[in-house]
């Protein structure tokens, strides 16, 4: 059950390698005690800055960092990482060679005063027991992965950090190890903050999730508000590959090029506005010749069609799931199969 206690605060901070330039720009998110919180966004929007400023490798330049209530960081101190109630997994794990497994696990920790118990619970949830012996460069991906984990968690850190942990394994050993993590997480009640620009990894996993964008977080939301109700392009087309079509509002509904659709959100104005449609709300059939399709890709289960509007080259993304007889060079035409829509932001 989640708490409403917040472990980690972070108030309109700032951060610039170039003053005129920020990385950070008022960046604001909490997260909740035992949440799983993941910030979200492509490469280069400032996510591992993030990361670094968290843990005490970077220091910002306004506003606040607070962890369980007390101040890590602002303009006027700054807390060094080793003194950080935070347990960090990075990119490439930052596991020791020269040490074997349980060195590894147990560096760092006090021998004369450490939870015995804790840790070999944590050993055995993580599967690494069988390791001990080993050295790092006699591990695969998902054992250093366990063990970089293990090495945390054993520290009882108030706030679990993680930069891109899964980026060195393949597809399906991040699916499993995912899964695992995701049951281990909600044994112990860790509060997880993942810095990712995989969006399935980020929906699989999280409570909510935090769209970086321009400095910000543009949507802090569920999964299921991300992936349905984007409130900016940039989500909608990164996470589900969305189509942003411009409508004309009139009675109660958004008359578009492709039909009519609905939305939740009250328009008082008759100007033109954008809404998300996501491609599986819509289908291809043979009776139109309006739409050529330019493109198509067999992903998950189901068949992506590229179709270009023969008036205005618009492109459409349309999802269909079983077999079909559409070829691109086809003339077809586009049917609504879902109407719901919500409005989107395309600034």
């Amino acid at each position: 059950m989640i708490k409403d206690n917040k472990i980690l605060q972070i108030e309109e901070i700032t951060f610039s390698y170039n003053r005129n330039e920020p990385i950070l720009d008022d960046f604001s998110i909490d997260v909740n005690e035992g949440e799983f919180v993941t910030v979200l966004g492509d490469s280069g929007v400032g996510k591992t800055t993030l990361f670094r400023a968290i843990n005490g490798l970077e220091k910002i330049e306004n506003g606040y960092i607070r962890v369980d209530g007390n101040l890590m960081s602002s303009s006027f101190y700054h807390l060094p990482p080793e003194k950080r109630p935070v347990g960090t997994i990075f990119q490439d794990y930052a596991l020791f060679p020269h040490f074997n497994v349980e060195k590894n696990i147990y560096y760092g920790l006090d021998k004369r005063n450490f939870d015995k118990n804790f840790v070999d619970e944590i050993v055995n949830l993580l599967r690494v027991e069988n390791l001990f012996d080993r050295y790092i460069d006699q591990l695969s991906g998902g054992q250093r992965q366990r063990v970089s984990l293990a090495r945390s968690l054993v520290r009882k850190p108030k706030l679990l950090l993680m930069d891109e942990p899964y980026s060195n394994l393949d597809k399906n050993l991040r699916q499993d190890i995912r899964r695992d993590l995701k049951k281990i997480f909600s044994k112990m009640g860790s509060t997880v903050l993942l810095i990712t620009h995989d969006s399935e990894e980020a929906l699989s996993l999280s409570d909510k999730i935090g769209y970086l964008y321009k400095g910000k977080i543009i949507q802090f939301d569920s999964p299921y508000e991300i992936f349905h109700n984007p409130l900016h392009k940039i989500i909608a087309k990164s996470i589900s590959n969305s189509n942003i079509l411009e409508g004309t509002p009139s009675n109660g509904k958004i008359i578009t090029k492709i039909g009519e659709f609905i939305i939740s959100e009250k328009i008082t104005s008759s100007n033109n506005i954008s809404i998300n449609v996501r491609p599986n709300q819509l289908s291809l059939d043979h009776t139109g010749n309006k739409y050529e399709i330019v493109e198509e890709e067999f992903l998950e289960g189901s068949q992506l069609y590229l179709v270009k509007d023969t008036e205005n080259n618009q492109i459409i993304s349309i999802s269909m799931i079983g077999e079909n007889d559409f070829s691109v060079g086809d003339k077809v035409g586009v049917q609504i199969i879902n109407n719901n829509a919500n409005l989107i932001d395309i600034s």
